[in-house]
């Protein structure tokens, strides 16, 4: 028998997927009251407050991606393949022209949010800007990858092109672009 997911594991999901069609400023509580057919008390016994419901979320997002990146890992890949697995999950969210990245609306919406969110955004960001420079670094070092900038300035240039990229897509209302986006960021890299 399949279980349903929790209650809080239903908010969760529910106010990630309100994020990433509106912004975390633009959804309440009753918003998700009513996707759920429940109260709004109900939503206050499992996050007392919006910013507990935030931070939760942005926990969450930081928590799937270093899982995400420890399966690649785990996975013996060669860098192409590593660099591919990275690009999908942003490939995925630009093809949809619907659909926002969590760290990238939390990104936008930085200054207006609660510390403990901020803290875990800076968290996200660390843990992909880590793993993209080990393997830009590896890459480079085994004489797979060729670029003229340090990892690390490069590592940005990836994820914010990445990031860019959904938000472009949505403005558009079209994802056309994406692929050769993507051959563009391997051509840069040596591929």
């Amino acid at each position: 028998m399949i279980q349903s997911p929790d209650t809080r594991t239903q908010i969760l999901d529910i106010a990630e997927h309100l994020l990433q069609l509106r912004g975390f400023n633009a959804f309440s509580y009753q918003d998700i009251a009513n996707e759920l057919g429940i109260r709004k008390a109900s939503l206050h016994y499992h996050f007392p407050s919006k910013a507990d419901l935030g931070a939760a979320l942005a926990e969450r997002h930081a928590n799937r991606a270093l899982a995400a990146l420890q399966s690649v890992d785990e996975l013996n890949l060669t860098v192409w393949q590593q660099l591919d697995a990275f690009f999908k999950p942003f490939i995925e969210l630009a093809n949809s022209c619907e659909l926002m990245c969590v760290g990238g609306v939390m990104a936008s919406e930085y200054s207006t949010l609660p510390p403990p969110m901020q803290n875990r955004m800076k968290e996200f960001f660390a843990i992909i800007h880590t793993w993209l420079t080990r393997v830009l670094t590896q890459g480079r070092a085994s004489g797979q990858l060729y670029f003229g900038a340090e990892p690390t300035i490069k590592a940005d240039t990836i994820i914010a092109t990445l990031e860019g990229s959904i938000l472009i897509a949505k403005t558009r209302q079209n994802a056309d672009f994406i692929d050769p986006l993507i051959q563009d960021i391997k051509a840069s890299l040596g591929g």
